[in-house]
């Protein structure tokens, strides 16, 4: 039984090895391939590429203020009236 339980270990693990090996392999032509489609990258132009596409989809939205809060946040001149419950 624990033999058994050791020769299928040994076997599972072969299986993975061999499908990592066949994952991390990459032949030269397709690294050269992924290394040279590569665009140059300049932090300039994706600052202005973002700043611009933040300007096009912002929108102000006015939020409903608390009661007894003036709309342009001036204190109120009396204290707040408490309810006793």
């Amino acid at each position: 039984m624990v033999a058994s339980s050791y020769g299928l270990s040994m076997f599972t693990q072969t299986r993975y090895d061999l499908h990592d090996r066949k994952v991390k392999t990459v032949s030269k032509e397709q690294e050269l391939n992924l290394k040279a489609n590569r665009k140059k990258f300049d932090i300039r132009e994706e600052y202005f590429r973002l700043s611009a596409a933040a300007d096009e989809e912002w929108e102000p939205k006015r939020i409903q203020r608390p009661k007894g809060l003036p709309e342009w946040g001036v204190p109120p001149t009396e204290p707040p009236v408490k309810s006793s419950s």
